[in-house]
């Protein structure tokens, strides 16, 4: 493949990448987005302020300080124009340290078609996936304090080109004294691309994110707020709600502002931003699941399985 086949086949992922992602797309590694968890994605990934979820992993490090056991999880998602991702993740208490979190992310982009710079197809096809590996963590301060950072490395691939990244994720979580009123803030993505598909290194989706939790008084639920702020585009919201039926069943929904950008003026604009789902727990075991809207594009499906080791 030559430097202007690979060009354009990265210029194609390029434009895919922010429908996977749900971002504007003016960076590049788009893949460092992402909330790959299923409960994040019900609530449209207004989570930076909740504690005690493995998941934590990736909306905010700072929260796997709140797990006091070991635990494991496995996800699945499905996107648009057949891209699958998976992934891994395990964390452990440490005695005076705190709780260490290890996460591993698959994105296979599936199969292309290689074609010259016009046009004509030769014949052979190529394929594009990412691998990203995550390292965190936590740490309880013995009060109100929970503190956690993240090292990110992301390996990139388009047939026999490669890139490659490194970040770190660092937040806090607060547990006012005031009716539970928890806020949070986070760096995202501090860092650097290490090499690139071609020439020119692309920059980080670097974002600066604060939020809120809070359980309502009169009702089974409790309300999340986040803001993200990217330099290069601006300020992104996201409300969710988590409904406590049973202590084996939650409810889940969300809206997030990302669905202005999405839509393109048809029937489906609607429901862009949108997502809901449901959370089922059985013994030692969890079942996530997240349905979000990508507006005229379609839907993405989400599935997390999670255990008490």
């Amino acid at each position: 493949m030559n430097h202007k086949s690979i060009a354009a086949a990265i210029l194609l992922l390029s434009l895919t990448l922010p429908l996977v992602a749900g971002s504007a797309g003016t960076t590049g590694f788009e893949i460092l987005r992402l909330e790959p968890g299923a409960r994040g994605a019900a609530l449209a990934g207004s989570q930076i302020a909740v504690s005690g979820d493995l998941a934590a992993l990736y909306w905010n490090p700072a929260g796997v300080a709140g797990l006091d056991t070991r635990q494991g999880s496995a996800g699945y998602l499905k996107h648009v124009l057949d891209f699958n991702t998976g992934h891994l993740a395990y964390a452990q208490p440490f005695s005076n340290i705190g709780v260490g979190a290890f996460g591993i992310t698959y994105f296979d982009y599936g199969s292309f078609d290689e074609a010259t710079e016009t046009g004509q197809r030769t014949g052979r096809t190529f394929t594009a996936n990412d691998i990203l590996l995550t390292a965190a963590l936590a740490r309880n301060l013995e009060g109100p304090l929970e503190l956690g950072a993240a090292l990110k490395f992301l390996y990139s691939t388009i047939d026999n080109y490669t890139a490659s990244a490194l970040a770190l994720d660092a937040g806090l979580i607060y547990h006012s004294p005031w009716s539970q009123f928890d806020l949070a803030v986070g760096a995202y993505n501090v860092g650097t691309a290490l090499s690139a598909f071609l020439n020119e290194k692309d920059d980080l989706p670097f974002s600066l994110r604060a939020g809120f939790s809070k359980p309502l008084e009169h009702l089974p639920m409790r309300l999340s707020g986040q803001v993200d702020y990217y330099p290069a585009e601006g300020v992104q919201a996201a409300l969710g709600g988590e409904f406590t039926l049973s202590e084996f069943l939650q409810l889940r929904f969300g809206y997030n502002t990302i669905g202005i950008d999405q839509r393109v003026g048809l029937d489906r604009d609607t429901l862009a931003g949108f997502s809901v789902g449901f959370g089922v727990f059985w013994r030692r075991l969890t079942f996530d699941y997240a349905l979000t809207s990508q507006g005229e594009v379609g839907f993405l499906n989400r599935v997390t399985i999670g255990s008490v080791l």
